[in-house]
């Protein structure tokens, strides 16, 4: 029989209800090592995706994310033995279109996830919800509540609604940014996040310590990188930042002007 794998890793997390959920994760990934068959996961946060890939990798297993929208926040992973052929439908995921009764009314993210909650449904069955043209929102969620909530969910705070299975690809609202410029003694990453997001460094070395940020899709674990013009930075449920380029002041400071994404999910 294959070793179990070493629990210690459980120690890189320190809220109790996250190390419970990969401690789960490590039960599946033992089971799909065990048995030699392909298994999916409840939605994962960023941070959790990360830990869990770099153990699959470790282990040298077939594994395939995914969360029904481009650069999806909270994704699903299949995984399965090395070399397994693993497609999109073996995610288990549905878009949901969600569409207000009243077509002057606007549906909020955190009334939308208020309501959900409130219909019984927990947080690791539901993906993204993403704004969409005239009102619509978009929700990807696990294949398994689908129905339940085409069937049983008729309301968004006041706001009835109507709940389809999503067919076409979804029109999501773009998000065009702000472009700013900010000043910093310092490309240090940690600086650039404070500055662009209107928050103290202290505020964004725990952003980065927690696994919130990422580099280019990366994450990164240092406050101390300097990033360069061109890259794109994310803060998981704040939004992120494109650097379009940077100069130096008279002053020897150094400005940059990028463009702020400000995430409407938090």
């Amino acid at each position: 029989m294959k070793r179990s794998i070493d629990r210690s890793v459980l120690g890189y997390w320190s809220e109790k209800e996250v190390r419970l959920e990969a401690a789960h994760l490590l039960d599946q990934i033992d089971l799909v090592r065990r048995e030699n068959s392909k298994l999916v996961t409840s939605f994962l946060s960023f941070a959790l995706r990360d830990w869990a890939e770099v153990i699959l990798r470790r282990e040298q297993l077939a594994f395939l994310a995914e969360g029904g929208f481009p650069d999806a926040e909270r994704v699903r992973i299949v995984m399965g033995p090395k070399g397994a052929d693993l497609s999109f439908q073996d995610v288990n995921l549905a878009i949901l279109k969600v569409r207000p009764l009243d077509p002057r009314a606007q549906l909020e993210h955190r009334q939308i996830l208020g309501s959900l909650i409130g219909l019984g449904c927990k947080r690791d069955v539901l993906g993204d919800i993403r704004a969409g043209q005239n009102g619509q929102q978009y929700l990807a969620a696990s294949s398994e509540i689908a129905s339940f909530l085409i069937n049983q969910w008729k309301m968004v705070g006041r706001e009835k609604i109507e709940v389809l299975f999503c067919q076409e690809t979804p029109d999501i609202q773009p998000d065009l940014g702000v472009e700013k410029r900010v000043t910093v003694s310092s490309s240090r990453l940690d600086a650039l996040l404070a500055h662009a997001f209107g928050v103290s460094r202290t505020l964004a070395q725990e952003w980065i310590v927690q696994g919130k940020v990422r580099r280019e899709g990366l994450a990164v674990n240092k406050a101390d990188i300097k990033p360069q013009p061109g890259e794109t930075i994310s803060c998981r449920g704040y939004g992120r930042i494109k650097l379009l380029e940077c100069i130096s002041t008279r002053k020897e400071r150094i400005a940059w002007q990028l463009v702020l994404y400000k995430s409407q999910r938090r």
